[in-house]
C-alpha cells in the first residue's frame, strides 16, 4: 500500500511539473508575437512619419544576446519599391521606442 502511494506521488509530481512547463512555454510564445506585433506596428507609423513610405514588414527578429536584450529588429520594404528594403531597430525596454533606421 506504501509503494502505490509513492508512485502516485512521484506521477502526481511529474504531471505538475510537465504542465508549469507547458504553460511557461504558452506564456513565453505569447509575449514574443504581441512584442513581434508592438515593435511592427511602431515601426510602420515611423517609417511613414520620418520616411513618408508606406512600409510593409516581412520578418521581426528579437535579440537574445545580453548585450542587446531589449532590442527588436524590424526589416521590410517601401510597398511601392520591393527593392527599396529598410531596416528598424526598436529598444522594447523604453515602451517601443524606435532607436535607429536606414536602408537595408
Amino acid at each position: 500500500m506504501g509503494k502505490l502511494k509513492e508512485k502516485n506521488i512521484i506521477i502526481l509530481i511529474i504531471l505538475a511539473i510537465i504542465a508549469l512547463i507547458i504553460g511557461f512555454t504558452i506564456k513565453n510564445t505569447h509575449e514574443k508575437n504581441i512584442d513581434k506585433e508592438k515593435s511592427a506596428k511602431a515601426a510602420i507609423e515611423h517609417m511613414k512619419k520620418e520616411e513618408n513610405i508606406d512600409f510593409v514588414v516581412t520578418d521581426v527578429k528579437i535579440e537574445t544576446h545580453f548585450e542587446l536584450s531589449g532590442s527588436i529588429t524590424v526589416r521590410g520594404y517601401d510597398k511601392n519599391d520591393k527593392q527599396n528594403k529598410f531596416y528598424v531597430d526598436i529598444n522594447k525596454i523604453q515602451n517601443y521606442k524606435v532607436k535607429t533606421w536606414g536602408k537595408d
